[in-house]
């Protein structure tokens, strides 16, 4: 009885690290997000972020305000600096678009400065992770 309960148990954690795999390993595959996007749509951004695996280096919260959009972050996987340089050369970094049910209120919500404006640290992701994900995009290059 002993071997087939660690058999079972065995069994059931080879089979949860085969599937925990992060969606995101690398840059490229930041389109399959928009593939899968149902996937994310009325759960939380930490359910979106866990399936992201490379270091989010840019990013910014937008409120909904006046202009008709639902508020949204966008993250990008390189810096402002580099992607200024990446545009100087006509290419394009890859941009996700996250857009939330809630308002994001990037300033007030978490202590920024110059330096830290556009990053995102583990201060944003406390402070947003259980916002609602209602839609996604990821702009064509």
């Amino acid at each position: 009885m002993k071997n087939y309960l660690f058999s079972a148990l065995l069994t059931i954690c080879v089979l949860s690290s085969c599937f925990s795999q992060q969606l995101v390993k690398k840059q490229a595959d930041a389109r399959l997000i928009i593939e899968q996007k149902d996937r994310f749509i009325n759960k939380q951004l930490k359910d979106l972020l866990k399936e992201i695996k490379p270091e989010i280096k840019y990013a910014f919260g937008t409120d909904s305000g006046d202009h008709g959009v639902p508020a949204f972050f966008n993250f990008m996987f390189v810096t402002r600096e580099q992607s200024d340089s990446l545009r100087a050369k006509n290419l394009s970094p890859i941009v996700i678009f996250v857009y939330v049910k809630e308002n994001i209120d990037w300033f007030g919500r978490t202590k920024r400065t110059k330096e830290t404006g556009h990053t995102w640290t583990e201060d944003d992701f406390r402070n947003y992770k259980d916002f609602t994900v209602i839609d996604l995009w990821i702009p064509d290059n």
